[in-house]
């Protein structure tokens, strides 16, 4: 028995993470996800699902003709970490000093096409019905978008890696906050007002965000007004 407990992977990090590196942190999330799961005989469908999933969000990242586009996409930019998470997945972009400022425009069409696939979800749902041939495929997925410094930690006994901050958490408080909604985006990714305007979006404050009081968010204009008045009220404030 002791042989079989020496072969698992200690949890162990070296004691020196990195220095702090601006990133960019996507987290999406998949609605009733597990709900889905828990049908029988699901382990047969499951992954076919997801890797339809897992293609529309690479080719937001890495380019090309998505469900949602007629014309190809050129690429944005290679993430630098990825992980999945069991009903999503977490996606990490580090720059270096002012590498960030200039990749702002990018950023802006890149967070574009993100909000195309929450839009155009279920096209993709119901492109999956041959090959995943059960009911209550989830059809809603919520993505997070978070700015801020984030440092890598190196484990111990392996070559793997993982990263920790502020804005990682951020971004996972955020694509959960408003169910209504599936895209927020912090403030913090720090892109132009007008730019912003002319593609649609708008500020608001989340008042209720778990751990991260009043943070001033990025919202779809026409998505957030359709939401009811009472939930608006309850979750957000004018900036």
């Amino acid at each position: 028995m002791a042989k079989e407990h020496s072969q698992v992977p200690k949890l162990i990090f070296k004691t020196q993470a990195s220095i702090a590196k601006d990133a960019l942190v996507l987290i999406f999330d998949l609605e009733g996800f597990s709900r889905f799961f828990s049908q029988p005989d699901v382990h047969e469908y499951v992954t076919k699902y997801l890797n339809r999933v897992f293609a529309a969000v690479s080719i937001s990242i890495f380019g090309g003709k998505g469900f949602w586009s007629k014309n190809d996409m050129p690429p944005f930019l290679a993430p630098t970490h990825v992980k999945f998470l069991g009903d999503g997945a977490l996606y990490i972009w580090s720059f270096n000093r002012g590498e960030k400022e200039k990749k702002k425009q990018s950023i802006l069409y890149f967070i574009n096409r993100l909000w195309h696939i929450k839009d155009d979800f279920g096209k993709l749902v119901d492109s999956c019905s041959e090959d995943v041939p059960v009911v209550g495929l989830p059809r809603k997925i919520r993505f997070g978008i978070a700015s801020g410094s984030v440092h890598k930690i190196y484990y111990k006994y392996s070559a793997r890696t993982e990263y920790i901050g502020y804005c990682i958490n951020l971004a996972s408080r955020l694509q959960g906050y408003c169910r209504d909604l599936g895209f927020i985006a912090s403030a913090r990714i720090d892109l132009r007002e007008r730019d912003l305007t002319n593609h649609g979006y708008i500020k608001v404050v989340a008042k209720k965000l778990d751990g991260f009081p009043r943070e001033v968010v990025i919202v779809d204009k026409d998505e957030f007004e359709d939401l009811p008045s009472k939930l608006s009220k309850e979750l957000f404030d004018p900036v």
